[in-house]
This record gives structure tokens, sequence and C-alpha cells, in this order.
């Protein structure tokens, strides 16, 4: 679909020329005006009306002309496939150009299925309306009748059908395996200044949902009603090719998603039914043609309104009737508004292969629907605050709908797929110009540069989208955001750090602003609560993976201390070259095989090549993100050398939890220091560490006693027992919303 050919230029008459104009001047008017008038209007995202629950029930239009052969095969299969879904399908096999006698035999062997015969050809868009008129249900799959579904293919789109959602294009590989994958289902574009160029990508790794420019024609699910409206306005791609580019462009301008599936796969037989009827010159002019059609619906390059009629007059004459009509030129118009107004909002067509995720999730009208956004990397979790998000998701993705916005798009991958299979659909962005060369920046500079400009806009594309009830932010990063909240959602600030000093400074005072405009806040720990100003505070914990049932004595040799710190964060990094420093060195002459282990994320590697104390005899340095269930397991003690922070450690609970000790500045136990636990060991900085672990380590019968002594205290800070209060805070502001 990316050729562009003219006709030969042909000499015509002044006179046949001034009527070409005249003919034209509606066509020509509906672009100018539609370019004129985009950029003028409000500018606001489009949210059209959508349902809340999904409705059962699929149909599926097969359009089949003169094939009866493929088309048993493409039947049988469909007929595994419907089997496999548990809901009402009713299959409808349009018949045109063809003379019925030739599928007596299949009939007769589907007898459950709708036929329907038309004498005369009626090209694709005419055969899809044809099925279109009988479908029954709301959502209904294009099915070229050489086209092979595999038994799950359908099944496997189902979970897809979200309020948002328009079409899902299921994943289609060719019959003959050796030939080049040119048609995949996963739909893309080449930029072009001249002419629109369509491709289909190869499909990476994975199994998570794409975004996908179009739906292919013959082997995708779409929405029955938009559908039926899509295939009423392209009476200009008659009779093939460019309309389910056409399709997918409308529903993305009018605020609807495509999705491509690739575990729902298809084969296709590829017989090129269109060669078989029409020439190749013929096929040739009307897909040049229709490419201009797109070009002049969509103002998809830069080629302006009088240069489109110029290159019509090239056509020659008995072809300028396909472009006149003032019904042409009102469709014309229509959709390129839409499409003017959609782009001066910012929609990136360019990134909507490469940036949008989607997890096969159970539509639901009830569960609480939460747009996270995050100005940092969560998945896989790499520090303390990804980690915290990360096991609150895990744990209610079962109850809670998730979509979610998140900055530093290329710190995911293929890694990040077992999380964002919780999450209904991500969206990621990246470009704020962050530099390693950057000086520190204060808070005030922090929330300026994460709240950038494309990250308020990608949000209120996305409020627009999804209607969320709530709107959770995560860290005081990005609590800009919400001076331009719109909507009906409920606003909630999660903090993990309260960086107010609490004596209503200047700095304060800029803080609590911010603050102010969210309907709730939630904070780590009980000190930090103490510093908001706002009444609708609520105390949401950090807690940790519950290891206790699994978990044996800690062993006594040989020693070994663990610090589960990611270098990311500042405070990790300094409070661990403090403890090397100050403490290390009087324990590991005290105790010559003494190791310690440090958990410090992938940015430890780079700072580590020029810090010798990272080296040394008896360090153990961990530069990557890894499960440290078995680092505990063979710790003596952990630690926490940690000043000046806010919030509260995951580090710290997780070593309670997994029956370790945990020696921590009397800072780094914030949040956790007033509630008695006796296998928290403080000291008053770090160098005072270093006499508590040596005790613990030379007595191993009470570092056991205190390792099981506080498991009535610590049930509370499990992470299934901070998901809950989680949840009760979402059903409080979603059903504040719905007040």
């Amino acid at each position: 679909m990316n050729a562009t050919v003219s006709d030969a230029p042909r000499r015509i008459s002044p006179l046949a020329r001034a009527l070409f104009l005249l003919r034209f001047l509606p066509l020509y008017a509906a672009m100018a005006l539609a370019d004129w008038l985009a950029p003028k209007l409000p500018r606001r995202w489009p949210q059209p009306r959508r349902e809340r629950k999904t409705a059962q029930g699929i149909s599926v239009i097969v359009p089949e002309r003169g094939t009866p052969g493929t088309l048993a095969i493409t039947l049988d299969a469909l007929a595994a496939a419907c089997a496999k879904i548990d809901e009402p399908v009713q299959i409808l096999i349009v018949v045109n150009g063809a003379n019925p006698v030739a599928y007596t035999d299949l009939r007769q062997r589907h007898v459950d299925f709708e036929w329907e015969f038309h004498e005369k050809p009626l090209g694709y868009d005419g055969a899809i309306a044809a099925g279109l008129a009988k479908a029954r249900h709301p959502w209904t799959y294009l099915l070229n009748s050489d086209m092979r579904l595999a038994a799950d293919a359908l099944a496997e789109l189902l979970p897809y059908r979200q309020p948002q959602v328009f079409a899902v294009t299921s994943q289609i590989f060719f019959e003959d395996a050796s030939r080049r994958r040119e048609e995949t289902g996963w739909s893309d574009f080449h930029p072009h200044h001249d002419k629109p160029i369509v491709y289909e990508r190869t499909p990476e790794s994975g199994t998570l949902a794409r975004g996908n420019l179009y739906p292919g024609g013959g082997s995708s699910l779409c929405r029955t009603a938009q559908l039926r409206r899509y295939v009423a306005d392209a009476h200009e791609y008659h009779p093939f090719y460019w309309e389910d580019a056409d399709f997918g462009l409308r529903a993305w301008n009018e605020g609807w998603e495509v999705l491509f599936c690739p575990t729902s796969h298809c084969w296709h037989g590829h017989r090129g039914t269109v060669n078989r009827f029409y020439e190749q010159d013929e096929i040739e002019r009307v897909i040049a043609r229709n490419a201009q059609w797109f070009d002049m619906r969509h103002a998809w390059t830069q080629v302006s309104p009088i240069e489109h009629i110029r290159r019509i007059a090239a056509r020659t004459p008995e072809h300028w009737r396909e472009f006149a009509g003032g019904a042409r030129a009102w469709r014309t118009f229509r959709v390129r508004l839409r499409a003017g107004r959609t782009r001066a909002m910012g929609l990136r067509y360019d990134r909507i292969t490469l940036d949008n995720y989607y997890g096969a999730q159970p539509n639901s009208a009830t569960r609480p629907r939460v747009l996270l956004v995050t100005p940092f990397a969560l998945f896989p979790p790499a520090h303390g605050g990804a980690r915290r998000i990360a096991e609150l998701v895990t744990r209610l993705a079962g109850k809670v709908d998730f979509i979610l916005l998140s900055d530093e798009r290329s710190l995911y991958s293929l890694a990040s797929e077992p999380w964002l299979k919780l999450v209904r659909a991500t969206h990621l962005i990246e470009g704020r110009g962050d530099r390693p060369t950057d000086v520190p920046l204060t808070l005030a500079e922090r929330m300026q540069r994460h709240a950038w400009p494309e990250m308020r806009r990608k949000l209120e594309q996305m409020i627009a989208l999804y209607d969320p009830n709530v709107v959770q932010v995560e860290f005081m990063e990005l609590a800009l955001l919400a001076d331009r909240r719109k909507g009906r959602a409920r606003w909630l600030l999660a903090l993990h750090d309260v960086y107010l000093a609490g004596d209503r400074s200047s700095g304060d005072a800029a803080q609590i602003t911010a603050l102010q405009r969210f309907d709730a806040i939630s904070a780590c720990s009980n000190e930090d609560i103490a510093l908001l100003p706002n009444a609708n505070a609520h105390l949401i914990g950090n807690g940790a993976i519950d290891r206790r049932p699994g978990a044996v004595a800690s062993p006594q040799t040989p020693p070994r201390l663990l610090f589960m710190g990611p270098f990311r964060y500042t405070q990790n990094r300094e409070g661990i070259l403090a403890f090397l420093d100050q403490a290390w060195p009087a324990l590991k002459r005290q105790f010559p095989n003494l190791r310690l282990t440090i958990l410090g994320g992938a940015e430890s590697k780079a700072i580590a090549e020029g810090d010798a104390r990272l080296t040394q005899d008896g360090v153990d340095l961990v530069s990557a993100f890894v499960d440290p269930t078995p680092y505990l397991a063979e710790c003596t003690v952990s630690i926490n050398p940690q000043y000046d922070i806010r919030g509260s450690s995951i580090k710290l609970i997780e070593s309670l939890l997994a029956r370790r000790v945990c020696v921590s500045t009397a800072a780094g136990a914030r949040g956790f220091a007033r509630e008695g636990l006796q296998g928290l060991v403080t000291a008053d900085d770090v160098a005072g560490m270093a006499a508590p672990i040596s005790a613990l380590l030379a007595d191993a019968g009470h570092r056991h006693y205190i390792e099981n002594a506080d498991d009535a205290k610590l049930d509370t800070h499990t992470w299934d027992a901070v998901a809950q209060q989680q949840f009760t805070l979402y059903q409080q502001l979603q059903g504040n919303r719905q007040a």
C-alpha cells in the first residue's frame, strides 16, 4: 500500500481546465478550510462516549469472491476458533460476484453460518458493508477468505475489548514460511513529505499487545458501531486498498486506540484475489488514487491542497469523476478537520507502535481505575520507590485497573513484561533533558524538569482516553502536574519522601501550594505525615515480602553483612561509603573473614570503577537488579547506614520480614523506630554501628532470639497488609468521585 503511481499527463483545452477547476473547487475548499480552522478551534482531547462494560458476543464477516476451495480451509479453522469462545458468535459469509452453486457443499457443511449471495462484485468495502448490515453483536471480526485462524486466535483477542479500544489485530504469518514477512498485522508508517508510506513491522519477542497504526482489514476485531460509520464514509477507497489505514487513523483521531495482539495467530495463504480480477495497471492506479485520498483526508504529508488538485488534473479526464462531488468534499472536510485538531493537540503517530503496551486484563465496570503517573522507570524495580510500586501493583492488579504513564522510556525492556502484564495499558515517554554531567538539582528545579510539557500533554490525553477514577501521581517531583488538573478524577499524590522542613519557610510555601491541589496525599511514615498540611493525609507505609515462613536462623560462619541499597538513591551511596570509612575497618580487624555484600544496582558499577573502597578485600558489589532472597538467607546481619532520609526504608523492614536483624542509624530507622521492634538495632551515627554489629556477630544465641521476637508487630508491615490499606484508599476516592 505504499506505491504512488500517477497517470500520464495529458494536454487539455483551457475550457476543460476551467470546468475542471469549478468541479473541484468544493474539494479544494474542504481541504483549505479544514487546515485553516483546525488550529483555531478549542484544543481538547476527544473523549467519545464509551460503555463501562463489554457486551457479550462477536460477529465474523468473511468477504468471498470465487475461491470456495480456499474458503473451505478458512471456515473449518474459523469453526474451531469459535468453539473456544464461551459467548454468542455470528458468522456471515458475503459471497459476491461468484456463482452460488459452487458453495453448495460448504453451505451443507456449515449450516449454522449465515450465507449472503450478491450477483455483482461489491468490492472489499461493499462486502464488509453488506455484512455489517446484518451483524448483531457489538464487536465484529473481519476475516479474509484465505486466512486460517489458530484455534485460540479469537479467544486471545477478547480481553482487549476495552472501553477505549476500537480494534485489535491478530498476528499474521504466511503459509509459506520461507517468504519474507512483509505482512504481520502490526502496522506503522515511514514519514515522507510527498506520499503516504505504510508498512507492517516484524513483531519482536514478547506477548504484550502493542499500539497499532491501523487494523488490518482481513484479520481484525473491531467495534461494530464505529466500523459501520467508518465503512459508510469510505466510498472514496472503492473497491480495495487503504480503507483499513483510514479506519485506524480516524479511530486514533477520535480518541480511540488500535492494538496489535501478538498472541492471536493466523496464517495467510496470500492467493491474491485482487490480482485475479483486475489488471496490474488498474491495481496500481487504484492504489495510487487511494493513497492520495488518504493523504487528502488526513493531511498526512506536506502536500498542499492546491498541489493535490494539480495532481488530480494530471490524471486522465475519465478518472476525474472519482474525485468530484459535494459528498466527497464534505467527508474530506470532516475527516481532515478532526485529523488537524488531533495533530494540533500533539498526538504522536510515530510513537504509537513504540511506546504503548497493553496487558490482557478483563474489563470491569466496578473496579477502581487508577492512572499511575511516575517520573522514574518502575520495572524491573531498580530502586526502593519502584520496588514499592511494583509490590503494590502486583497485589492489587486483580482488584484495580491500573494504567501506567511513565517517563524514562529507554529503561524499559522485555524484562519489564512480567509487571506490565498486570497493567491494563502502559504509555512511555522520554526526553525531559537529563544529562549525566548535570549538577544536583534543587527540589524546585527537579519539580520543574520532571513536569515537562510532554508529560503534561500525555497526561491530559490519557485522562481523556481512560476516564480514571483516581490519578495517582508518584513522588513530589511530579506535584506540579496538578496545576492543570481536569476531569472528574480524584487526584492522589503518593509521596515516598516528604521534603517539608516544617518551619513554613519559603521553600515550604511553594511545596504547600502544590500539595493543596490534591484531593488526598499518602506518605510512608508518621514522621512525614506530621509535616503535611493536608487534612486528607494517609499513612501507607513501606512493607516487604513476608519471607518468615521459609526462613532459617542466620548463619554464624562465615559472618556476612548485607546492604540492599541501590546507588541511584544518593543516601544509599553516601551511606555505604561512610560505613566503609567509619565502621568497616574496625569490624574487619575483629572478624578477619567478615564479608560485606552490597546490592548496589546498575548505577554502582561506574562508581566502583573509580572508588577502591568498593573493590577492597571482603566487599562483594552486585551491580545489577537481583532478587534479594538468597542474599538475605546467607547473611548474618543486614545494615542500613543512612542519614537525612525521609519516608521510610524498605530494606530495613525487608530484613526483619526475612528474620534478619537490621542494624541502622537512628536516622535510617525513620518510620519504624517508635514501634519497639527488637530486631531493629539502632546507633546514633554510622561509626556507632560497629559496636552493635560486633555484639550480634559474636552472640549467635541472642541474635537468633531477636530474629523471631517481633512476629505480631511485623504482620502489619507485609506488602499484603499495605496493599489492603492502599485499596481502601482507592475505594474511598472512587466513592468521592461517584458522589
